[in-house]
């Protein structure tokens, strides 16, 4: 995950990179080092990314037309771990009788996962649950023998029944039980950032509820397609899926859009990170 940012003033500003077209958004404070009256976006790299150069681009709308200005990115590449898991079969190859449910909680999903919202949070984000994380961000499941989809988060070990928080003041867009998911939340932070929280054995918190960072939201639990007790964390950013472990050490990098064209900069793949 990277933060873009520049002086505010002039005309109004948009940045296109990887197929998001994110504004940027007139900060009147600090934040995280940015300094106040700045205008902000927030971009980040989905692990299913191939490596490469890539283009952001800054447009800025003046009476005269459109002006752009492109900066380079270069994606790293990143050799992933491969997690091999056996489950009940109904979760490789789910009944028929099943199929419109599961097609039905996946439009839910992106329906919540694609809300864009103003940044609602000031805060540094902690960790939802203490315990041993895994470290299989993006790593290719197995399941049963079958090659399926890759994992878009990290798993942390804990025992059932600990208290999962909010990592960030937010809003939560989503709270029920899934077929795959289990007990999930998820929480709009605003700036199109949300973190998931998932297999949990209980919910405390439901949709529209607004919560703060800290807040016990439910407990870890083994619902969905689990092997035992353990909770799921997640972010998407802006629809790109990035490893939630790095939102503790928000926003990474920060691009300063007002320095002219920079040379090459760097975004490593998956960790959603970027080194100028």
């Amino acid at each position: 995950m990277f933060l873009v940012f520049e002086p505010g003033g002039g005309p109004s500003r948009f940045v296109t990179f990887m197929g998001q077209t994110v504004p940027l958004v007139l900060f009147h404070r600090p934040f995280f080092g940015v300094p106040a009256g700045s205008r902000i976006a927030l971009l980040g790299v989905d692990f299913s990314r191939k490596p490469g150069s890539r283009e952001l681009v800054l447009w800025a709308k003046r009476p005269t037309g459109i002006r752009k200005h492109g900066i380079a990115i270069r994606i790293l590449s990143r050799r992933f771990a491969v997690s091999r898991l056996t489950v009940k079969p109904g979760f490789v190859v789910p009944p028929e009788a099943l199929l419109r449910r599961i097609r039905k909680e996946r439009e839910e999903i992106l329906a919540a996962l694609s809300r864009r919202t103003p940044v609602s949070f000031s805060k540094p984000f902690v960790l939802p649950v203490h315990g041993r994380i895994t470290h299989d961000f993006g790593a290719i499941r197995i399941l049963n023998g079958k090659t399926m989809s890759r994992h878009s988060g990290e798993d942390i070990d804990a025992p059932e029944g600990s208290p999962v928080q909010a990592a960030n003041d937010g809003t939560v867009v989503l709270s029920g039980l899934f077929y795959y998911d289990g007990n999930m939340v998820l929480v709009d932070h605003g700036g199109g950032l949300l973190t998931e929280y998932l297999h949990m054995n209980r919910r405390l918190v439901r949709t529209g509820q607004r919560v703060v960072r800290g807040q016990t939201i439910g407990y870890v639990g083994h619902t969905g397609r689990v092997t035992g007790p353990v909770f799921h964390y997640g972010a998407v950013l802006n629809g790109q899926h990035i490893n939630p472990l790095r939102l503790t050490g928000f926003p990474g990098i920060r691009l300063d859009l007002s320095m002219g064209s920079p040379s090459l900069k760097e975004a490593r793949r998956s960790e959603d990170s970027a080194k100028p």
